[in-house]
C-alpha cells in the first residue's frame, strides 16, 4: 500500500469520504489488476471519473438499478474478478437486500459493497436519503464484514485491506468536507481489530465513522473535570473485536457507544449483544440517532438534535456515570 503525504491527507480533510473513495479506487487499480470498480448511476457523485478515465475497460455503470449492481458485482466475483460496488448508503444495502443475502453472502464471495453518505449527511434531502439502518440490514446477513471507517487514512487503508479480504464486505462511508484526521501518520489497521485511541479508567466511548472526532473531544471535555475516559475506534462492526471489549467490561465503569446510526442493529446493539453473555458488566448507554424518522435539517443540526456532538456526549457520560 502507497504511503500518504500529510499534505494528500489535509486535501481530503477537506472534501470529504467520496474524495477519497475515488482516489483511492484509482491507486487500486494499478496496484491490483484484477480489480474493476462497478456503480449504480454514481460515476461523479462518488468520484469515479478518474476510474472511469484511468481504467474505462474496467469500470461498469449499471444505471439506477442497485439490485442489478449485486447480482453483477457477485458474478464478477465468481469469476475471480475483485469487484468494488459503489452505492448511496440509503439505498444499497437496503433495495438490494435479497441479492446481497443470497448472490454475495450466501456465496460467501470476495466483494466489497461500499455505502457512501451513511447517516444523515444528505440533510436537506431528507429521510429518504437518510441511511440509518444500513449496518443492520447487513449484520443479520451471514458471512458479510462490515466496517466504518473513521478517517480520511483510515478509509484509504480499510479500502486496501478490502482488496485482499476473503469474503464479502460492505464498507459504511461517513464525513463529509471538514473529514476530521484522527490519524496524520501511518498506523497498523487489520479488519476486526479495534483501535484504543485514548486510555481511561472510568467511561468507556465506543465509537467509528466520523463520530470518532466527536467522541475524542468529548473526552477532553470530560478530562477537564477529573473523568477519565477511555476512547475505542470500533471500525469493525461485525466481527466485532470481542477481546477489546472484554478489556473494556473489566477495567471500565460505564459504556457509551457512539453511533450515526439506529440504536436497533447498529454498534450498540452489537456490543450489547455480545455484553448479555456476561454478568457483572458495565452500564452501557447508547448515543445514535435514535429511533425515528429525522427532522429536515442540515448535518450540523442533526447532529445537535441527536446529541452527537461532542459537548452532548460530555453530558450523556457525566449524567449516568
Amino acid at each position: 500500500m502507497r504511503k500518504v503525504p500529510i499534505e494528500r491527507l489535509q486535501e481530503w480533510s477537506k472534501l470529504g469520504h467520496r474524495t477519497v473513495l475515488g482516489e483511492t479506487l484509482v491507486m487500486l487499480g494499478a496496484d491490483y489488476p484484477e480489480m474493476v470498480t462497478v456503480t449504480a448511476d454514481l460515476t461523479p457523485t462518488a468520484r469515479l471519473t478518474g476510474f472511469k478515465e484511468a481504467y474505462p475497460d474496467r469500470f461498469y455503470d449499471v444505471g439506477i438499478a442497485e439490485q442489478n449492481m449485486i447480482d453483477f458485482t457477485a458474478g464478477l466475483a465468481v469469476e475471480g474478478i475483485r469487484p468494488f460496488a459503489v452505492g448511496l448508503a440509503a439505498i444499497v444495502p437496503m433495495r438490494p437486500a435479497e441479492q446481497m443475502r443470497v448472490a454475495l453472502g450466501y456465496m460467501n464471495l470476495n466483494a466489497t459493497v461500499v455505502g457512501i453518505e451513511a447517516g444523515v449527511r444528505f440533510g436537506p434531502l431528507g429521510n429518504t436519503h437518510y441511511a440509518m439502518d444500513d449496518i443492520a440490514v447487513v449484520r443479520a446477513i451471514p458471512n458479510f464484514t462490515i466496517v466504518s471507517p473513521s478517517d480520511p487514512l483510515q478509509v484509504h487503508k480499510a479500502l486496501y485491506a478490502a482488496a485482499e479480504y476473503d469474503g464479502p464486505i460492505y464498507m459504511r462511508l461517513t464525513g463529509g468536507p471538514g473529514f476530521p484526521i484522527m490519524y496524520p501518520e501511518d498506523f497498523d489497521f487489520q479488519i476486526g481489530k479495534a483501535i484504543e485511541y485514548r486510555k481511561g479508567s472510568e467511561v468507556a466511548f465506543i465509537s467509528n465513522g466520523a463520530l470518532l472526532g466527536e467522541a475524542v473531544a468529548a473526552a477532553e471535555i470530560l478530562q477537564t473535570k477529573g473523568i477519565s475516559v477511555r476512547v475505542i475506534d470500533m471500525h469493525t462492526v461485525k466481527p466485532l473485536d470481542t477481546v477489546m471489549l472484554d478489556k473494556v467490561f473489566s477495567e471500565n465503569k460505564l459504556i457509551v457507544t457512539i453511533e450515526e446510526h439506529s440504536p436497533i442493529g447498529g454498534l450498540g446493539g452489537a456490543v450489547a449483544e455480545y455484553k448479555a453473555g456476561f454478568s457483572g458488566t458495565p452500564k452501557q448507554v447508547f448515543a445514535s440517532l435514535g429511533d425515528k424518522f429525522q427532522k429536515l435539517g442540515d448535518h450540523a443540526f442533526l447532529m445537535k438534535e441527536n446529541g452527537l456532538t461532542a459537548s452532548g456526549l460530555a453530558a450523556l457520560a457525566e449524567e449516568n456515570l
